[in-house]
């Protein structure tokens, strides 16, 4: 049986709504420092233990579930924490911010064996999973992936003071796993460009909108953007090129693209984004890999993976040239 315990209150909350009373499933304690927070939920949720200590939220025997969706500083030291004690992990992305903690988490998790992911829910939305049904993928050349957030009001708060907080980590990673998963592949090099234009006078000191050219086996281009200041809704624009197809989506519509007796044929797709209501399965997923034992998806492999391409990335940028991605063992 799962007991999970839960750290953070933000997306935590939907962490909460996708585990409780799933396949009796049970959360029975949540770690939230803000006091005030702490008031009001418990007048909206019953049954479980809010803590506003990390130490005794570790200490409890009887979770062995540890759902992560803390600000990102803080993630690489409560998975070393949970993996310590051998509990099932989830993670908001990214799972650390340098390399050196991607290593340590990479040694801990396999030589503890323990279950671990992250909640990337662009892999539960039906348009992608669709789309990647319908993907010819030895025909494709290239993918064009871009992250608009939309939101430029959030990157002046607690992101604006981590000191190490990166627009790759925290919304391209999101559009690069995708792309991964479309082509079952990882990227073999990257080249980075950023700018700061938008946030230069502001409190925002990192950069705020970056674009990143990967390439992939086979000679597959893929173009990806990460965009924290448009005026745009948010949105995750997907582009794919084949020889004989051509699939877009973006705020236009849903599009499959071909020629039919040399006539080019356009029909609109019509499927669901952004789809919300199957976020949860992602962490749903999860839970049924654990109590079925079979294999966990996305799986520990490809997160370091990813982790590795998107801090390559951010390398790229710092170095200011296109370099190859060497992925740990």
């Amino acid at each position: 049986m799962i007991k999970a315990g839960i750290i953070g209150t933000g997306v935590g909350l939907k962490h909460f709504e996708a585990i409780n009373n799933y396949r009796g499933s049970r959360v029975v304690c949540i770690l939230e420092k803000n006091q005030k927070r702490i008031s009001k939920l418990k007048k909206k949720i019953k049954n479980v233990d809010f803590l506003n200590s990390e130490k005794k939220f570790f200490n409890r025997k009887d979770i062995n579930f540890i759902s992560i969706a803390s600000y990102d500083e803080y993630h690489f030291s409560q998975i070393v924490k949970a993996a310590e004690r051998k509990s099932n992990i989830l993670v908001e992305k990214p799972i650390c911010l340098n390399f050196k903690e991607l290593q340590k988490i990479n040694s801990l998790i396999r030589r503890k064996k323990v279950n671990f992911t992250s909640n990337l829910v662009l892999r539960k939305n039906s348009l992608f999973e669709n789309l990647r049904k319908k993907l010819k993928k030895n025909n494709i050349y290239y993918i064009e992936a871009n992250y608009f957030w939309g939101r430029k009001e959030k990157l002046f708060k607690w992101r604006s003071k981590t000191k190490q907080y990166s627009l790759t980590l925290g919304a391209a990673i999101h559009m690069l796993d995708l792309v991964c998963w479309f082509l079952n592949s990882r990227p073999i090099s990257v080249f980075s460009k950023s700018s700061n234009k938008v946030t230069n006078r502001t409190k925002f000191k990192k950069f705020s909108f970056a674009t990143y050219l990967f390439t992939f086996p086979n000679n597959v281009l893929v173009k990806i953007s990460a965009d924290g200041v448009c005026i745009h809704p948010h949105f995750h624009t997907v582009k794919i090129y084949e020889k004989d197809q051509t699939f877009i989506s973006d705020i236009s519509g849903q599009f499959h693209i071909k020629k039919i007796n040399k006539k080019l044929n356009i029909k609109k797709m019509n499927f669901e984004y952004p789809d919300k209501k199957n976020r949860k399965n992602l962490i749903r997923g999860f839970i049924d890999s654990i109590l079925d034992g079979k294999s966990i998806q996305p799986s520990i492999k490809s997160l370091i993976d990813l982790t590795t391409a998107c801090l390559f990335a951010d390398k790229s940028l710092n170095e200011k040239k296109e370099l190859k991605i060497k992925y740990l063992k």
